[in-house]
């Protein structure tokens, strides 16, 4: 397998990067990390300190104030990164915590303050459960309304119960009792510091799991999360809960830190706003980028305090400069790292292995190595395979019937095309058999199983698979995260996975983010994710559509060696008819909606019908 170097900006072919001595597949090395990635981290864990041993007392307290604005930020940053979400409610929840902890450790005993922690952060999760749930239901600006909602909910019904909040007087909390240089304030610093660097590291290695690709997959691309079996309502309900829950402890904080809940005003729907300015702010970057923020937003005021500087416009000039900066550190890095060629690079890179894999096909065992850790594994062993039956599908969109009556079947080892013009529902169809659309009539099977009424996730995990005429990939995700997203774990994933991509001619690109990758690469991407379930039935839409015709002859061949192989049924539909011929046995022609004619790929082509409707007057196969 061809590896690559960095000589100069240049690719350079290293034959012997992608294979050991005895000719087994090794895994490429990953990138490191540049060392600049590590500047943020280290400013802001000396921020941390510095507010424990070095700035006095007064200032102790802005520190710690910090830490819980920060908090709520880190909990409002999940279901805006992952979901693309905005939540409204941020203050709401953090005061809801605050007031609950603060009436139920009443009297500073242990046992009151853990039941007043457990009851605070339990409520504070369960509400932010309860209205991430509407984001199952409604998306975007109308989730961002619901979340208001809640918000003003909660500020005019419970924050009005003076039994609660404490009144005027508010509700006190116990703090630790010290003197002399580790006073209170610096112990008080020292409990909410280490609780938020607890759950910041629980949060950073979160992030490096396979949870983080299935989370984005979720909320950046919901059809491509359905394609890989994940249930995108089980994923938002564990990042609203993990929200509430980061918030929740927020709101103790804030209790905790002050010695009495801060008074209703302070968790206004303007702080809701403020709070969620700080993880936008800070780009979604980074988990440091997010701390250094909101230290900066909250204690710089009042540091700078008697500088006489208006505290409100201070904050708000932090937040759009943090804005403005985070915006432009794509372009910032690019300069940087002369990124700027990248996708040229890519793409030689791309093409090179795509050759490689392709020569190397008939000279592998079929009988692969897995790493040492595991043990050998064959990973292309035929799965026994169902037929995927659709009798009498018909699909409806206002009227318009888009499918009207198609029956077809794909039996093991079978290899079906579907050809018409653009508009004659065969995509349509595809997303009927695969669950995407509700079929207005007709019945789905799969082998036995009537998977009708089965949503999509459920088919997918049933032993369907399929790709689309647009990739449904995350931007932000690598090659390799995109692939492995929502996979069953299982002794043989990782190997059969990289197995693939080598069989593709992408390994090389494997921790490259999806956004550099060129269009052609990302439907190769598509097609391993795919097949990395062991599919019983695989269908591709348009698989070959901006692929060179290099890399049409070279997807030809892998698709038709890995077929044979394993035993799956294939439904593709194309438009290339090199392609299709190549690809199909049998081939189905649609015509508004309606299958025109089937059968052999000689008999099809040959009628006149297909001729004069689809083919025009002139065809050579």
């Amino acid at each position: 397998m061809i590896g690559t170097k960095r000589n100069g900006g240049a690719a350079v072919a290293d034959d012997s990067a992608g294979a050991a001595a005895d000719g087994t597949p090794v895994r490429p090395k990953k990138v490191a990390l540049p060392p600049t990635r590590l500047i943020l981290p280290v400013i802001v864990l000396c921020l941390g300190l510095s507010g424990e041993f070095i700035l006095p007392t007064h200032l102790t307290y802005a520190a710690s104030t910090a830490l819980c604005y920060g908090l709520v930020g880190l909990g409002l940053y999940l279901p805006l990164a992952a979901l693309r979400e905005l939540p409204l409610n941020g203050a709401a929840l953090a005061g809801l915590s605050a007031y609950l902890f603060a009436y139920n450790a009443s009297g500073g005993s242990a046992g009151k303050t853990v039941i007043g922690i457990v009851i605070g952060v339990g409520v504070c999760t369960l509400v932010s459960v309860a209205g991430g749930l509407a984001s199952l239901v409604v998306t975007g600006l109308y989730f961002t309304v619901a979340s208001l909602v809640v918000q003003i909910g909660i500020e005019k019904v419970v924050f009005s119960v003076g039994k609660l909040t404490g009144g005027a007087a508010g509700r006190g909390v116990a703090q630790p009792d010290f003197t002399g240089y580790f006073n209170t304030n610096r112990v008080v610093f020292l409990i909410a510091g280490v609780a938020c660097l607890t759950i910041t590291t629980a949060v950073w290695r979160t992030k490096k799991t396979k949870t983080l690709s299935n989370w984005v997959m979720t909320g950046h691309q919901p059809e491509g999360a359905d394609a890989v079996g994940i249930r995108r309502w089980v994923q938002k309900v564990v990042i609203f809960g993990l929200s509430g829950l980061l918030i929740g402890v927020a709101g103790v904080l804030f209790a905790f830190v002050n010695g009495t809940p801060p008074p209703p005003p302070q968790f206004g729907v303007i702080w809701s706003v403020i709070f969620l300015a700080i993880p936008i702010a800070s780009g979604l970057r980074t988990i440091s980028s997010l701390w250094f923020v909101a230290a900066c937003f909250s204690a710089l005021p009042i540091v700078l305090e008697s500088h006489h500087i208006n505290p409100n416009l201070l904050s708000g000039s932090i937040l759009l400069v943090a804005l403005m900066a985070s915006q432009s550190q794509d372009a910032i890095m690019a300069r940087i790292r002369n990124l700027r060629r990248q996708p040229e690079l890519i793409e030689e890179i791309a093409l090179a292995e795509g050759q490689a894999a392709l020569s190397e096909i008939h000279e592998k065992p079929v009988l692969a190595t897995a790493p040492a850790v595991l043990k050998e594994v064959d990973l292309r062993s035929p799965k026994l395979s169902r037929a995927l039956v659709g009798t009498d599908i018909g699909v409806t969109f206002g009227g318009v019937k888009a499918v009207d009556g198609v029956n077809v079947r794909v039996g093991p080892g079978q290899r079906v095309a579907i050809v018409g013009a653009n508009g004659a529902g065969k995509t349509t169809l595809f997303n009927a058999l695969t669950g995407f659309v509700p079929p207005t009539k007709g019945t789905v099977h799969l082998g036995d199983v009537d998977i009708t009424g089965v949503p999509a996730y459920a088919r997918i995990r049933q032993g369907l698979g399929r790709t689309f005429q647009l990739p449904r990939l995350a931007d932000i995700l690598t090659v390799r995260q995109n692939v492995l997203a929502g996979q069953a774990q299982g002794e043989d994933l990782i190997p059969r996975a990289e197995w693939l991509m080598e069989r593709f001619g992408i390994m090389a690109l494997a921790d490259i983010p999806i956004q550099v990758v060129p269009f052609g690469t990302r439907r190769k991407v598509e097609m391993v994710r795919s097949l990395a379930r062991r599919p019983e039935v695989l269908l591709i839409d348009e698989p070959v559509s901006g692929l060179e015709d290099e890399e049409v002859s070279e997807l030809l061949e892998v698709m038709l060696e890995l077929q044979a192989a394993e035993g799956w049924g294939l439904l593709a539909i194309e438009h290339d008819l090199r392609f299709v011929t190549g690809i199909a046995e049998q081939m189905m022609v649609m015509v508004d909606g309606k299958v025109l004619t089937e059968g052999s790929i000689t008999d099809v082509l040959a009628d006149e019908r297909v001729r004069q409707v689809y083919l025009g007057e002139v065809v050579s196969v």
